[in-house]
């Protein structure tokens, strides 16, 4: 604004005012205070002075309802101050008060996120069983539906001791990072309404005002409104072609059609391209940066999958199969798993040099579950060759692929026949477990897994692939990958049956010549892996921080990657474990063993806070004790519970306060005198040496059997809730551990359980303490005194 123009326009208004030409003079007086708000709207503006700007541009607005220029820099203030914190527009502007819809229960037109009340919401649904409440709490604040594994995950937090849905509110509102990108995005929607206003005015003052335009669309675009934006970049695309800017015109166009695709189509877009179901058109601009959870969310709620139980197939789904020219024989090919099997596949592309893996690798297969061991010799041709093997679905041609992508502790191996399939392996022992072909959507079971939703993983691996879509394409076209074994189940038990058993198997036979890496979870490294394995360099190892990680890793570093996963744990490498632990433990913690072991019997006693678990456990406990010490007056106690690994899983604490405050309770309950002991909050590696002290044990069933089991291999007694009987029966035997001693397991007759409970694999139960300590001492009977 020229200086002058105004020194002269406010000369002009003092003489009219002079003349008594009162209205004239105001007039005038107006004019120059707008173009003065206007010049310090745009300074504030510079230097980002945001909020001072929207009063400044309003103030000028006031002043001159019809300046179109103004309404335009008012809705540009307020644009980049939302875009910069809608959090704290949403607030300090008092968006909360305007109207809104309030959440009623069930109802399918939900409120905008950030007009969420956790109370209304917690009184509304408090007459909800714990499975209801989690449906409706992902529906309402999440925005979807949810998978059985979340469903039960959720169940199971909020039936441990402590937690409560106030509590549970607090943690996910504050923690979970999809609900805080939702909130985001409602923050974002709402905060921009009043700047969608003022370029909605700008371009009724002015419709050849190009700018705001472009500026509406954006807005739109954030706001998810995408067909608004389609609108509005479709009418300027005919304004700029109407004054001949034919360039910017097409350029619009396109724009148009780009943002448009934002709206879920780009993400199916560049799902058909990384699978060959269609080309990816290279005249689009697609997005590099695509939010995962917004991805999976769009699949979700658009994916439309055909799941066939291969296992149990029905006329209708063997037409579907015959109609689409997928052969049964060669599915039932891809679901064996035979050593014969993988040295036909392996031998198809080595025909100048025949590669035998059985007469290199004869594996052991016990368990007592034929769909558990399903990838054992898969594992094996993928150790001796760098690749794994399948036949076409349709040709039955043998194809090797080097292509896999991991949500561990799932992972998708890609192949190429007729089109693309995947052959999925996974879940606690690594097995096959479906067939997934993208063009037709089809889901093809190979073997009953009931706890598992595939519809939801296949979603989070479409997300995952989609989201890093040029890694993706960048990876595929690698010609070569480095083998890398990966591990990280978050279940120390299953760590040692199987990653470790499965790791010890190749590396005792020394067939590691193929693997270039061993990428792991660090927080479920339960043992340091180079202290048991030393003879793999800790330059061939990848530590990362959670699973995410170990994804994103395998793209960033072209890695094809294997579970090692095994059955049978051998001595050799319990021994292994425990001479690292003893390596680890101070001079003074193993003093203080060597002393309770001065004791008889050192009894170990297990407690369990969380779900499965007994509810009469602290007076139980206490009763089992003091008779025990009744008959052996020179008995010691050794508590277990929550142990921790060498590097801080950011979770410990809760779980070590509620286990801490149990024992604290038990102790005020035992006769005075009896030396005691705990694990709570120590080290795995004591742990361990205070397993292997120990003459017996009483325990729940669960992870904390581990440690008296599979690898102390003492005698006692396990108790647990009626779901669990069976599979701790089956996992604890001689047939998974050279030289067990399998557990005495307390009858599931004796155990009454919480039929409030609608899971029975997590209902707490309860149990007569003294038939633990009648089979405890049976036990004590027949055990020799230490000498």
């Amino acid at each position: 604004m020229n200086s002058e123009i105004t020194v002269t326009e406010v000369h002009k208004a003092n003489q009219l005012q002079q003349e008594g030409k009162l209205e004239e003079a105001i007039a005038v007086y107006r004019g120059v205070t707008e173009k003065l708000y206007q010049q310090l709207g745009k300074l504030l503006s510079q230097q980002e002075k945001w909020d001072d700007a929207i009063a400044t541009y309003r103030h000028a607005i006031e002043l001159n309802p019809e300046a179109y220029k103004c309404h335009h820099q008012l809705g540009e203030a307020i644009y980049q101050r939302v875009i910069e914190n809608p959090e704290t527009f949403f607030s300090e502007y008092n968006l909360a008060e305007v109207t809104h819809k309030d959440y009623q229960l069930f109802d399918p037109e939900l409120p905008e996120v950030c007009f969420l009340n956790d109370p209304a919401f917690l009184q509304a649904t408090a007459h909800l069983d714990d499975a209801t409440y989690t449906v409706e709490w992902y529906r309402v604040y999440l925005r979807r539906s949810l998978s059985e594994a979340e469903k039960q995950a959720c169940i199971n937090w909020l039936q441990t001791p402590g937690h409560t849905r106030e509590i549970g509110l607090k943690i996910w509102r504050e923690s979970l990072a999809e609900f805080q990108t939702l909130l985001r995005r409602s923050f974002i929607t709402i905060g921009l309404e009043e700047a969608v206003n003022c370029y909605h005015r700008a371009l009724q003052l002015s419709p050849n005002n190009h700018s705001s335009y472009y500026r509406l669309a954006e807005v739109f675009t954030e706001q998810g409104k995408h067909e608004q934006a389609l609108v509005i970049y479709h009418q300027l695309s005919f304004k700029l072609a109407e004054v001949g800017q034919m360039k910017e015109a097409v350029a619009c166009f396109q724009q148009a059609t780009y943002k448009h695709l934002r709206d879920g189509k780009i993400y199916e877009i560049i799902w058909e391209g990384l699978n060959q179901m269609a080309p990816l058109d290279s005249s689009v601009s697609y997005p590099t940066e695509i939010n995962r959870e917004h991805t999976f969310q769009y699949f979700q709620k658009t994916s439309n999958y055909k799941v066939i139980n291969f296992y149990d197939l029905t006329v209708a789904d063997k037409l579907l199969l015959q109609n689409q020219d997928l052969l049964l024989e060669n599915l039932q090919i891809i679901r064996q798993d035979c050593i014969n099997l993988e040295d036909i596949y392996v031998n198809s592309f080595h025909t100048d040099s025949p590669l035998h893996l059985s007469s290199n690798q004869e594996r052991s297969t016990r368990s007592f579950r034929d769909e558990w061991k399903k990838a054992i010799h898969l594992q094996q041709s993928i150790i001796q060759t760098g690749y794994v093997y399948a036949v076409c679905p349709w040709s039955g041609r043998i194809l090797r692929s080097q292509e896999s992508f991991c949500y561990f502790p799932w992972i998708f191996y890609r192949f190429v026949g007729n089109e693309v399939f995947y052959l999925i392996v996974g879940d606690w022992f690594s097995s096959k477990q479906c067939i997934y072909i993208p063009r037709l959507e089809i889901i093809i079971l190979l073997y009953p897994f009931p706890h598992m939703d595939f519809t939801w993983l296949v979603n989070h691996v479409k997300s995952y692939l989609v989201s890093s879509w040029q890694k993706v394409r960048a990876y595929l076209s690698s010609p070569t990958k480095e083998v890398a074994v990966v591990t990280g189940i978050s279940n120390v038990g299953h760590y040692l049956w199987n990653e470790l058993s499965g790791v010890h198997y190749f590396y005792k036979k020394m067939t590691f010549n193929q693997v270039h890496k061993f990428l792991m979870d660090v927080r479920y490294e339960f043992f340091n892996f180079e202290d048991i394995f030393p003879k793999i360099a800790s330059d061939r190892i990848i530590r990362v921080e959670d699973s995410p990680t170990i994804s994103q890793n395998i793209l960033d570093n072209k890695l094809f990657v294997v579970r090692l996963v095994d059955f049978f744990i051998e001595e050799e490498l319990i021994n292994r474990i425990y001479q690292e632990c003893i390596k680890k433990s101070s001079q003074f913690f193993l003093e203080k063993v060597y002393k309770a072991q001065t004791h008889f019997p050192l009894l170990w006693i297990g407690i369990r806070n969380y779900k499965r678990k007994w509810l009469s456990q602290k007076e139980g406990i206490a009763h089992i004790i003091a008779r025990i010490h009744d008959d052996f007056p020179d008995l010691a106690v050794v508590f277990d519970s929550w142990s921790i690994t060498e590097r801080d899983r950011g979770e410990d604490d809760k779980f070590i306060a509620v286990e801490q405050a149990c024992l604290e309770q038990i102790m005020t309950l035992l006769p005075p005198g009896i030396p005691t002991y705990s694990t709570i909050g120590r080290p795995i590696y004591e742990t361990i040496a205070w397993a292997q002290a120990i003459d017996l044990y009483a325990v729940p069933f669960g992870t904390g059997m581990t440690f008296v089991t599979w690898i102390a291999s003492k005698p006692g007694v396990a108790y647990g809730n009626k779901n669990y009987y069976g599979a701790v029966k089956d996992s604890f035997s001689p047939i998974y551990r050279e030289n067990l001693v399998p557990p005495v397991l307390i009858s599931t007759e004796y155990i009454s359980e919480d039929e409030n409970n609608i899971d029975p694999s997590t209902r707490n139960y309860d149990c007569d303490w003294q038939v633990i300590y009648n089979e405890l001492m049976k036990i004590l009977q027949h055990l020799p005194k230490r000498i």
